[in-house]
Parts: structure tokens; C-alpha cells; sequence
């Protein structure tokens, strides 16, 4: 501006034949923006009209429509564009219409009695207006005046005895409506504010912003309570769930995000419950059914979406709109919906007939597990030539040929379940890969997987086996146990990553990695493509959100548990009934004298063994020694498997019973020696698991922990206490933690002789034992550290929202003497 106002910069200020400012203008000039350019202050601003030119533009054009409204009664629908508003009945006819307001009209509410229409508008750059009609007469019955830019949205609370406005000013303003008077401000955004929206209990207020954050406010006190910052780019809009349980928002990230409600009373994390991936281009805007069970999404390509409120999954898109929708709304009988477009029209998108949150499962067959007795051995040749198989069979036989392929048929009726386990022989040189075909020899479809996000390897690709620092792109989207879909493997997120230089670990978060679907772990490339999925049930539909569907078939390489290395493993599920073929080659298509195998195909025993690594046989008074407890699971066996111990004397402590959870691969258990404990004699203590399969009572025996001894001397006593007050050394104190929360503790030390050094808990591990999804959290870069001269530190326990709730003990370990243990506490994780 100055530089053209001096003639230094075309076009040149003012245009040719107007007064130049004088050199005292331009120094006033210059010194306003050595001061910053400055804005006005001060009173709210008064509204003035342009005096700009008037063009007249083509009588063929349409003003785009920016903002739509229904009654609740649905007997009146409120629509606007530039400087209109327009009401009209049920069957079209105009009611009403408001010519000459200021600007585009970007937000519009009826009142719940459908007698008054809410408007927000504003000028560019010089202010922001609210301004209440009857819609009987047509009277101005109230005006809100006080942004310093255009008004984005205008809002009723739910009493109606308030109002919400915000706009590109940054400002929120709470409003009384009977005297127009400014209640409260209400700041803190650093960019425009495009929609807010009352819970609806009207005590909480909701805030979408350009500065990729959505805010919550206490609307009694103006204070701010959280702020949401999970999405990547600007956020368009933001509503409250009917019930006032969950807060949606979505935006420019093309991504719908919602949280947990929990900052009513108080200032407390309100966690994140789900990121769905909607549609490739930006969401424009969103909304709610009446009856709360749907969410309707529309994008800035024109696709409609539909969301269940239940798993928040894309259930339906709708027919797609032919210009840029503005506003979307349901009609209050929640048969259609309404959407503005920015051509000028108003359409209408009808929803299903039926129940899209209803998933057609008719074809899915309830699993059926056999009992055919001993396993029988049988030659290639003889298994070959019989009848169709019905009993669990061993067979021996080769691939003689390159390139050849075995066939083996056998008979199952529909939810049978059978396993399929092909390992080559001793000195084998196969690496046997196994399909199931049908009895019109195609293979059999397993599943089929819906890809919800889309991702792809950063920094560095991964080999077969690893099970940590998978880098993907968008892993903020991404929650535990998701399934990860990359070339045709699956693997499931584990834990999250924990620090900048870190990535998710995939299950089981130790050993090898676990594929799921019967696929098989292959190596993955940086940059390539990878994609979170969901399985789709029988008969389900997939959404058309983009992205693609996966066919997953009953087909393995590489035993998906990585029990068995090269040897392949499937457990299949008949469909039908039918007459099925195993079909078992090489992978590598080899053949000859040296590629002998053992198939067998037997009927499915779903079981476990069990084992552990032993504890450091030295006790140190005080303190206690870790081991770990693991689980093999066979034949899909899913369940949770319950480890106990025995023989173990009154002066030792530990936190048995502890559980594997439910998938889970392992499970950490401590052996604590009191300050006065003594062993009268030697000490072997004995450990079991059991676990309750398809109805069966199972033990295993995993054996003894090997003799333990007391030593008097540790370097150091590490214990865990409350945050705000000492508890005993010993105390199995609980604490409380809600999923999708984060609460406080503290580790102290007792440091014994004069012993001074750092004691370090470890990193992404040091919380011993939780739940799966509890953990330690922001850690940083030396994980879980006391340092030297120190005695405690504050740590946090966060509670991932897919947590089990339960309680479950909880101790850390101080790499100190070779490993010492705190005595357990209890971490209760609340729903």
C-alpha cells in the first residue's frame, strides 16, 4: 500500500488525475505501520455502507445460496444468499422475504416456535451483524451488532434467552437476546471462527476455527475448558450429538473427528473417540438427524454421506450434488435432507428406506467345532484316489515337479471349522503355500476388508518381521487395534507411537509380527501405500467413500503367529455346504526329490501353551524381580488365559493372578521381598495358566521359576505414591483412570548407602503390566528418568479409549541391580 501510494509499485495510488497524498500523509502512513498497522480499537464498530461502483451483473445469474434453515415443524424452510433471505411454506410458496442485508448471508436459525429467523451477516472488513425478524410481519425485532469483520455464524442457545456469534474477527460473543446487550467475549482462537454450537444442556459452547482447532467454553463463566487439536486444517463446523454425549467437527482435512463430552463442570481432557476419513476433498459441513441416530456429511466435490451415530462408519452416500454444497440439513421427519448449493439451488437428498445402521448378516453361520477323533496317517496317493475326506488326516507326499501343485478334497458343512496346517518335512527344501477352493474350484472368499483411511511408509520400509516403528502417513487418524492393509498383508496397531522419533508397534508388540485373515507377512517399501480396514460382514455393502475394497481368500504362506516359520497355518470356516479342496504348492514354484510335506486337515482345537522367562533368582529386600508370562495361541484361540502361582512363602509377595488379555500375547509379573522377609528354606515356586475354551476348563503347566535367594543389600527402593500425598512403601493403593484420559502419579525412590546415580523406568515400556492401552505417557526422549540428586518424579498414565475397563496391578522397574520391581498398585480403568 505504501509502496504504491509513493508511485514506487504498479498499479500505481490513487489512479492518474487524483490528488497524491502530501508528504505529511505518508509519514503518518509509514509511522502507522512502523507500529505494526494496527487495527481500530476501542467501541464496537458502526455500521457504514460501501461506496463502490454498482455493476450490474447478468440477468442469467444466480446468487449462490449460503445457508439454509427448517422449522421444527417442518412447515417452513428459511434460505439465503447475498443480502436475501427468503422464507417459505412447506409447498414452496414465499412467505416472506428480507432484501438489502449486509453482505452474504452466512447463517440462519429459526427460533423453536418458528415465529423469529436468526440471521448472521456482516460487511468485509468492517463489521459483523446478528439480526432477529418475525417472520409474521416482517419486523426487525433485534440487532446484534459489535465484530469487527463479517459474522460466520449466529446461534441460539437452547433457552433462547442467549445468543452466539463469531466470525473472521477470531471473537465469540455471547449476546442477550431481550436487551441486546453483550454478555461476555470470548478468546483465544488464532484464526477465523466459521461455526459454533450449544450443547445441549446449554452450558458447554463448541468452536470450529481456521486454526485447525475446536474449542470448548464454559458459557457461564466465558472460560475456556479444552481445545481440540487433533485435525490438520481448517474446521468448517462443529455440532453436539443429540444426547450431549460426543462433539463432532470436521473441515478441510477431509476428515470427521469426534470426542467424548467430558468438560462440563471442569477444565478435563475430553478424549478422542474416533477420525473417519469421508471423502477426498474438503468437508463443508455437518449435521445430525433429529433422531440422532445418523450424521450427514457433505463435501466440496458435492458427495453426500451418511454416518451411523453408533460406530460413526460410513453407512450410505447419497446421490451426489452437481455444484459445491454450502449447508446441509435434515428435514425433521429424517426421510431427506436439504443442501444449498453455490449455483443457486436448493436439492433434496433422500435417505434409505431402511435403517442404514442395520447390517444384513443373513448369510453369516455361527462357527461349528468337531470331534473326529485320532488323527489318521495317509499316503499323497491314497489321499488322492478316496473319497472326499471326513476325518482329520495326516498325509505325506512332495512337490516331485516345479510349478506343481497338490490337491487334497475334502467335505464340511456350512460353519464347520477346520485347520490346515502344511509344513515341509525334515530337511525339506519347500516352503509350501496352501489355498481352499470350492467344489467349483474357485477359491474361497474369506472376507472382505473396507479401506477407511489411506496411508503410506515414511522414513524407512520394514522387513517381514519387524513388529515396531511402522511410520505411516496420518497416524493421527489412526487408534489401537485398527487393522493396517499393506500388499496384501494385515496387521493390527498395537501401540502407539510414543516420542518424535518413533512409530506404532504392530502386534503382538514383541518377537515377529502377527498378520490377521489368514494373510502373510511380506516386506513393505518406503512410500508404499498402505490403508486402515474394516471387515465387511456377509451381505454388508461397502461404502463408497473413495477408497478401495480388499478381497481377502482362504490362503496362506507363513503362519500368521510366526510359530511355525515358512510352514503355512489356516483355520477355515465352511461357508456352506460343499465339497472343498486344499490346494498346496512351493511359493517360490520349485519342485523335485527334496520338497516333501506334512498336510494335515483336521477338525479345529482352538488351545494355548504357555511359558515364561525367568525371574533374576536374587531378591533384594525391599524390592521385587520381573518376569514375563507369554501365550502361544493355536487354532485362532482368542481368549484370556489366567496365571497364578504356587509354593510361594508368606515372607515373598506378588501380583498374581495376572492375566494375558484377550488377544494379547504376554504379561508381567513382579516377586516382592519385604525389608524384614527371610527363607527358612529354598523356594521354587511353580506357574500355571488356565483358560476356559468352548466351554472346557484347560490348564497348562509352565513351570518353576527356578530357586530364589534374599540378598540385604539393594542400591536403591523404588516405590509409587498418589500425587498429592505419601502412601506406604507397600500400600496397594488404587488408581482411577477413565478411557481416553490421562491422570498423575509419582515414583519416589529410597536410595540406600549413598547410592546417587540417575535411575531410569525405562521408555515406551516402563509401565509394567497394564491393561492393554494403558500406559505411561509423555515420556520424551530418556523415557521414564529420576535424575541424580533427585528422589521423584510425577509420571502419567493415559487410558488409549479402546482400554478394557477393569482393574489390573501395576508397578514399574528400576534398571538398577540387575532389574528391581515397585511393589504393584492397582490401575482401575473406568468406562
Amino acid at each position: 500500500m505504501f509502496l504504491m501510494s509513493t508511485g514506487k509499485l504498479d498499479p500505481t495510488m490513487p489512479p492518474e488525475g487524483e490528488a497524491r497524498p502530501t508528504l505529511e500523509e505518508l509519514e503518518i502512513l509509514a509511522t502507522w505501520i512502523d507500529q505494526g498497522a494496527v487495527g481500530p480499537a476501542g467501541d464496537a464498530p458502526m455500521k457504514i455502507t460501501l461506496r463502490t461502483p454498482e455493476v450490474q451483473s447478468n440477468k442469467n445469474i444466480v446468487d449462490p445460496f449460503t445457508a439454509i434453515a427448517i422449522s421444527d415443524d417442518g412447515s417452513k424452510r428459511a434460505i439465503g444468499s447475498f443480502g436475501r433471505v427468503q422464507i417459505l411454506a412447506s409447498n414452496g410458496d414465499l412467505i416472506r422475504e428480507w432484501k438489502d442485508l449486509s453482505g452474504k448471508v452466512n447463517s440462519l436459525q429459526f427460533n423453536r416456535k418458528g415465529d423469529s429467523m436468526l440471521v448472521a451477516t456482516g460487511l468485509t472488513g468492517a463489521y459483523g451483524t446478528a439480526t432477529i425478524y418475525s417472520v409474521s410481519d416482517g419486523e426487525l425485532t433485534q440487532e446484534l451488532l459489535g465484530h469487527r469483520d463479517v459474522m460466520s455464524v449466529a446461534r441460539y442457545s437452547p433457552d433462547e434467552s442467549t445468543v452466539a456469534t463469531a466470525g473472521y474477527d477470531r471473537v465469540i460473543k455471547l449476546w442477550d437476546v431481550a436487551t441486546g446487550k453483550t454478555l461476555r467475549e470470548l478468546k483465544g482462537h488464532n484464526g477465523a471462527v466459521f461455526d459454533v454450537a450449544y450443547s445441549p444442556d446449554g452450558k458447554v459452547l463448541a468452536s470450529a476455527s481456521g486454526d485447525a482447532t475446536v474449542k470448548l467454553w464454559d458459557v457461564n463463566t466465558g472460560d475456556r475448558i479444552d481445545t481440540l487439536s487433533q485435525n490438520q486444517g481448517e474446521v468448517y463446523s462443529v455440532e453436539f450429538t443429540r444426547d450431549g454425549k460426543f462433539i463432532a467437527a470436521c473441515g478441510a482435512d477431509n476428515r470427521l473427528r469426534v470426542w467424548r463430552l467430558r468438560s462440563v463442570n471442569q477444565s478435563i481432557t475430553n478424549p478422542i473417540v474416533v477420525t473417519r476419513f469421508v471423502d477426498e476433498s474438503p468437508l463443508v459441513d455437518l449435521a445430525f438427524s433429529n433422531n440422532g441416530r445418523w450424521a450427514a456429511v457433505v463435501s466440496q466435490s458435492g458427495r453426500v454421506k451418511l454416518l451411523s451415530t453408533d460406530s460413526w462408519n460410513p453407512t450410505s452416500e447419497l446421490k451426489a450434488v452437481d455444484d459445491t454444497p454450502t449447508n446441509v440439513v435434515f428435514d425433521p421427519s429424517d426421510t431427506f435432507v436439504w443442501i444449498t448449493l453455490i449455483s443457486g439451488k436448493v436439492v433434496q437428498r433422500e435417505l434409505p428406506k431402511s435403517n442404514p445402521n442395520i447390517v444384513e448378516r443373513s448369510k453369516e453361520v455361527e462357527p461349528i467345532y468337531l470331534n473326529l477323533g485320532e488323527m489318521v496317517a495317509i499316503s499323497e496317493n491314497d489321499a488322492m484316489k478316496n473319497p472326499p475326506l471326513r476325518k482329520s488326516v495326516e498325509i505325506t507326499g512332495s512337490i516331485s515337479q516345479p510349478n506343481e501343485t497338490d490337491s487334497f478334497r475334502f467335505q464340511a458343512k456350512a460353519g464347520e471349522v477346520w485347520a490346515i496346517d502344511a509344513d515341509p518335512a525334515d530337511k525339506s527344501l519347500l516352503d509350501p503355500i496352501i489355498t481352499i477352493h470350492d467344489g467349483r474350484d474357485h477359491r474361497v472368499l474369506r472376507t472382505r476388508l473396507q479401506a477407511m483411511r489411506e496411508s503410506y511408509f515414511t522414513f524407512r520400509g520394514k522387513d517381514s518381521s519387524q513388529v515396531d516403528d511402522f511410520r505411516v502417513f496420518n497416524w493421527e487418524d489412526m487408534q489401537l487395534n485398527e487393522f493396517f492393509y499393506s500388499s496384501g498383508e494385515v496387521s493390527r496397531l498395537w501401540m502407539h507411537p510414543r516420542g518424535p522419533d518413533s512409530g506404532f508397534k504392530v502386534y503382538p508388540g514383541e518377537g515377529k509380527r502377527w498378520t490377521y485373515f489368514g494373510t502373510s507377512a511380506v516386506t513393505h517399501s518406503l512410500n508404499e501405500p498402505g490403508y486402515v480396514v474394516r471387515p465387511l460382514s456377509s451381505g454388508e455393502q461397502p461404502t463408497a467413500n473413495g477408497l478401495p475394497v480388499f478381497e481377502v481368500y482362504y490362503e496362506n504362506d507363513d503362519d500368521p503367529t510366526r510359530q511355525k516359520g515358512t510352514a503355512s497355518r489356516l483355520i477355515f470356516k465352511a461357508p456352506r455346504d460343499d465339497i472343498y479342496t486344499v490346494k498346496i504348492r512351493d511359493t517360490r514354484g520349485e519342485g523335485g526329490g527334496a520338497y516333501q510335506y506334512r498336510l494335515q486337515i483336521r477338525a479345529s482345537e482352538p488351545s494355548f501353551n504357555a511359558s515364561m522367562t525367568k525371574p533374576n533368582a536374587v531378591l533384594r529386600k525391599g524390592t521385587g524381580r520381573e518376569f514375563v508370562v507369554r501365550v502361544d495361541r493355536m487354532d485362532g484361540f482368542e481368549g484370556p488365559v489366567t496365571f497364578d502361582i504356587q509354593n510361594l512363602p508368606d515372607g515373598l509377595h506378588s501380583n498374581f493372578p495376572i492375566v494375558v488379555e484377550a488377544g494379547q500375547r504376554f504379561a508381567v509379573a513382579t516377586i516382592w521381598a519385604g525389608e524384614q522377609a527371610t527363607l527358612e528354606s529354598k523356594i521354587n515356586p511353580a506357574i500355571s495358566g488356565s483358560a476356559t475354551i468352548l466351554g472346557r476348563h484347560v490348564e497348562r503347566s509352565v513351570g518353576e521359576t527356578g530357586e530364589l535367594k534374599l540378598d540385604d543389600r539393594p542400591s536403591v527402593i523404588p516405590s509409587i505414591h498418589p500425587v498429592d500425598h505419601d502412601s506406604s512403601e507397600v500400600e496397594d493403593w488404587t488408581v482411577k483412570v477413565r478411557r481416553g484420559e490421562t491422570v498423575s502419579a509419582r515414583v519416589k525412590l529410597r536410595r540406600i548407602e549413598g547410592f546417587n546415580q540417575e535411575v531410569s523406568f525405562g521408555k515406551e515400556d516402563s509401565g509394567r503390566n497394564t491393561s492393554h492401552g494403558v500406559y505411561v505417557d509423555n515420556i520424551g526422549l530418556n523415557g521414564l528418568l529420576v535424575l541424580s540428586g533427585e528422589n521423584e518424579r510425577e509420571f502419567f498414565l493415559t487410558a488409549d479409549p479402546s482400554a478394557t475397563p477393569g482393574r489390573r496391578t501395576f508397578f514399574l522397574t528400576a534398571a538398577v541391580d540387575g532389574g528391581v520391581t515397585t511393589h504393584p498398585i492397582t490401575v482401575e480403568v473406568l468406562p
